[in-house]
């Protein structure tokens, strides 16, 4: 039989009743000092990078201690640690057979603190029970068989499932050297249901000494070790070392106040020119002992030091300085290297002028100097550019970012026009110094500007002129053989506003001369009248040496200015000078323009993800339309889903929640909407920001009017809307000789999204055009226009050049061979231009070429080049011959020639010359010349009247 009754428990199992505590103590080197200190005090001391003190006051630790010092010469020592220690970490099991021993040799150490205790305390019955238990260990000092025990560390009745430790001080310690040992007197345990491992964790070298660290920056921290899993890491954020700044300079504010006389005062900034300084010349830190006592441009740096405070663009709809530095210099490198980085953050090269430090800054400024083929050693100018896989379309900038707990992050910034023509090629940049978005998005715009934008180097070399500046200076250069006329020279003399120039000049559309008074300066005056072919009148009297240099520019013909990069002298004892293509607009491009949407995708961020590029796209369905809704976030997050809510004329149309980052709506009539999307939580209802798009559903406006741009051999069209355009819109061109034949619409040129370049034209000639807006609605009524086509003036249409290559090789792409000619020739081509690329030998004998001809839209095969005489004894024929200058025909041998039917010579020479359609002509013949009225009756003959 089974048993008639019986019991049963579960196990039970002991509450643990050992708990670590330590309190940490720890002094941390802030840097260099004088400091300003931590930035709001304990919320600028972060500790596993989360701070002491919220933003909104609260604390998220408990029981911590801060006490900091700024780093001055007299400072007193830290008032709450009067010892200095010195953990050494042990890390070993203690059994009971083998002790743990250890040697001190350090005779300044006052005490010695015994970390140890045990992985794990507790014991398991038969039943299951888990209980309580006990072990014990010794710490001795002695050696061999000579031990002491000192202390004992002793846990009865204890458990614990994770790791306990705990301390012991060892006081009135031997002479060194002498051994500490822990050893373990409770026997190991034998079992799997007994747990009490021990182990030594570290020991501290105590020394009883209050240290002042003078001209150090420290912080000390003291706190219970129970709220982290091990030492945490420290990080701080503070307003750091203290610099020189003027002394009418309020760093806060950014501001200056009255005429500065050079004075200094001692205060902290984040002014990258006034670090600079100070790096420059303190004695301790800084380079003043290296450097040899030689001054610093001061008065430049407090120029510099305002373009860096003057506020821009941040890309958030707000402000910021175009410049800041805020950074740690924690490892030795090179001097000049330093120098260098400091200068780079406001755009700068360090400059020795021969008597001081200086820097110049990659920004307009006046010119300095005039250089033409008459000032330059054999008239030369040599050019180069840099090459195609140089030139970056992208920038990938690393910089700090606040936003990110002061983690470095990227800034990526493109040129989609030049990734869409030359492809992506990427610049991987540090933003040394750098805290903020919106500075590092300049420093790659200004890295694609720079190779946009400045891509010559000119190269020549000169007398002592070239004395009269520095490397980044900019210096203004007109050569002759570059711009094709006479533009640029030395003036023979000067007298009131008279001024005679040393060659022949062509005055044209406001045309200004350029030259370098007595004092050195450049002054620019305008030209009011032309005396003679080398003598101009200008508006204001003249004060310029004989032979002073100087240019002449036009509406035509411009000068060019470049930044002198490097100045060397050459064995002849003449400078050589190299520069760099300077445009003085990359400032605002660099400066301006830069928009950022916040991104909530940062530490400890819940907030619901903004909406990113909303668009909506329509199209016709049956006799309604269809729109699409589509848009993006930077981050996701779970529960997240979108409110979407559409307006039809102000009313309310409807109102959806979708999953999807994208709705369709459709069966949707004529009329103005506004379409709002924004994030909503399905866990809590929580809303993000409303992102709205408006869109119309109705046929285009007409063209307002029509722009033109016209040349001899080209005509462009851009339609000027009344308002912005939508869905899709594009625009129908149509073209006529008189205004019935454009509005019957009967001759179309085609359809584009923007503008339309007609190069069937001839020149002189008027046409008539027509466009029509076109959208998924419908359409525009037509906007109708004329223009008149330029003059074909020699050199405007037509045109042989050549342009010598590494290999002579014509591009396969138009548009390359078009930036070829405009890099290498300063113009873009026109309608039968004729481009010969070729390449030579040492010798300068051809050994290739290949040649293409412009027909205004691309570079096209021609079915005949000629690159020399032609004797030819058939028919030439075609419709039109162009040639550059002249036709040189010294023989024309049968046919007729025939003029527009105004100039008449037929096979026997006989010659007509008419005026007009009806009558009246001129005949010329080998015996008369006769006269006839408009009536066709003759008026006068002379001549061989009569046989005689």
């Amino acid at each position: 039989m089974g048993k008639s009754s019986g019991s049963a428990k579960t196990p039970s199992i002991a509450a643990d009743n050992l708990e670590s505590k330590q309190q940490l103590s720890i002094i941390d080197i802030l840097g260099e000092g004088q400091i300003e200190g931590p930035v709001g005090g304990l919320k600028g001391v972060y500790l596993n990078k989360t701070p002491i003190e919220a933003a909104d006051g609260s604390y998220n630790f408990n029981g911590v201690e801060v006490e900091w010092v700024a780093g001055t010469q007299a400072q007193e020592p830290l008032s709450g640690f009067s010892e200095t220690q010195n953990e050494v970490p042990v890390s070993l099991e203690v059994k009971y057979s083998t002790p743990i021993v250890r040697t001190i040799t350090d005779p300044n150490i006052d005490r010695i603190r015994i970390t140890a205790g045990v992985s794990a305390l507790y014991a398991q019955t038969n039943s299951g029970d888990v209980v309580r238990t006990s072990v014990k260990m010794a710490v001795q000092i002695g050696s061999g068989n000579n031990w002491t025990t000192k202390k004992t560390i002793e846990l009865n009745d204890k458990k614990t499932r994770s790791q306990y430790l705990t301390s012991v001080i060892l006081d009135d310690l031997p002479a060194v050297p002498f051994n500490i040992r822990v050893t373990r007197i409770t026997p190991d345990s034998t079992s799997d249901l007994l747990v009490n491992g021990t182990l030594w964790s570290s020991y501290t070298e105590i020394y009883d000494v209050k240290l002042a660290y003078p001209n150090t920056a420290l912080v000390g921290l003291r706190f219970d070790s129970s709220q982290f899993n091990g030492v945490p890491s420290r990080t701080y954020l503070v307003k750091g070392i203290m610099c020189q700044v003027p002394d009418n300079y309020d760093s806060i504010s950014r501001s200056y106040s009255g005429i500065w006389l050079g004075e200094f005062k001692t205060e902290w900034t984040d002014n990258p020119a006034w670090i600079f300084y100070d790096l420059m010349t303190n004695d301790r830190y800084g380079m003043a002992s290296r450097f040899g006592g030689f001054p610093i441009d001061k008065f430049t740096l407090y120029s510099i030091a305002q373009y860096c405070d003057e506020m821009v663009d941040d890309g958030f709809g707000g402000k910021e300085p175009r410049f800041t530095c805020n950074c740690n210099i924690t490892e030795q490198e090179q001097a000049y290297d330093l120098i260098a980085k400091f200068c780079s953050i406001f755009r700068a090269l360090p400059v020795w002028d021969g008597l001081q430090l200086t820097a110049v800054i990659d920004r307009p400024s006046d010119t300095v100097a005039v250089y033409t083929n008459a000032n330059v050693v054999d008239g030369k100018f040599n050019y180069s550019s840099a090459a195609m896989k140089d030139r970056h379309t992208a920038a990938r900038v690393k910089y700090v970012d606040p936003d990110y707990s002061y983690e470095t992050v990227t800034e990526y910034v493109a040129d989609d026009d030049l990734i869409k023509r030359f492809g992506l090629n990427v610049s991987d940049v540090e933003g040394f110094g750098c805290t903020s978005r919106g500075q590092a998005h300049r420093v790659g715009k200004w890295l694609i500007a720079t190779e946009k934008y400045e891509r010559q180097t000119v190269n020549f070399s000169v007398g002592r002129e070239g004395l009269r500046h520095l490397p980044g200076d900019i210096i203004e250069v007109l050569d002759n053989d570059y711009a094709g006329v006479q533009s640029g020279g030395r003036i023979k003399s000067a007298e009131g506003k008279i001024i005679a120039l040393d060659r022949d000049v062509e005055i044209g559309t406001n045309s200004y001369i350029t030259y370098q008074d007595m004092n050195a300066n450049l002054v620019k005056v305008k030209v009011s009248s032309q005396k003679s072919a080398n003598t101009v009148v200008v508006d204001e009297d003249v004060n310029a040496d004989e032979w002073s240099t100087w240019i002449l520019t036009n509406n035509e013909v411009s000068s060019r200015l470049f930044k002198a990069i490097a100045i060397t002298e050459n064995d002849d004892l003449s400078l050589s000078v190299t520069a760099l293509e300077h445009n003085p607009a990359k400032e605002s491009i660099v400066d301006e323009g830069a928009a950022f949407t916040p991104d909530p995708n940062q530490s400890l961020n819940w907030a619901i993800p903004a909406i990113e590029s909303l668009a909506v796209s329509v199209t016709p369905d049956s006799d309604l339309y269809q729109a699409v809704l589509t848009w993006s976030t930077p981050r996701t997050m779970s529960n997240l889903e979108f409110q979407v809510t559409i307006l039809r004329n102000g009313n309310l149309v409807s109102r959806q929640t979708v999953p999807e980052m994208s709705v369709t709506m459709n069966n949707i009539d004529d009329g103005n909407y506004t379409a709002s999307v924004r994030g909503i939580s399905t866990e809590d209802g929580r809303l993000g920001d409303e992102s709205i798009v408006t869109f119309t559903i109705a046929a285009p406006s007409t063209p307002a009017q029509l722009a033109f741009a016209v040349t001899s051999n080209s005509v462009t069209i851009k339609p000027l809307m009344p308002s912005s355009v939508g869905l899709g819109t594009t625009f129908e061109y149509y073209k006529g000789t008189t205004l019935a034949e454009v509005q019957a619409m009967t001759n179309y040129l085609g359809r584009t999204s923007n503008s339309l370049i007609d190069a069937d034209v001839l020149a002189s000639t008027t046409y008539y055009y027509g466009v029509v807006a076109v959208n998924a609605a419908g359409r525009s009524g037509l906007r109708t226009g004329s223009v008149t086509t330029e003059s074909d003036s020699v050199g405007t249409a037509g045109g042989i050049f050549r342009i010598k290559t590494s290999d002579g090789v014509f591009p396969v792409n138009s548009d390359d061979a078009t930036e070829l000619f405009y890099n290498v020739l300063g113009m873009y081509p026109s309608q039968d231009t004729v481009l010969i690329v070729y390449s030579a030998d040492v010798d300068n004998n051809i050994t290739h070429s290949e040649q293409k001809m412009y027909n205004g839209s691309m570079w096209v095969t021609p079915a005949l080049f000629l690159d020399g005489d032609l004797i030819a004894t058939g028919t030439i024929s075609g419709d039109r011959l162009v040639a550059y200058t002249e036709i040189k025909a010294p023989v024309i041998t049968g046919g007729t020639i025939n003029i527009n039917d105004r100039f008449i010579v037929d096979k026997d020479g006989t010659t007509t010359i008419k005026s007009g359609d009806a009558g009246g002509r001129l005949v010329i013949n080998n015996e008369t010349i006769t006269v006839y009225d408009e009536s066709g009756k003759k008026k006068i003959e002379i001549g061989r009247l009569y046989d005689q």
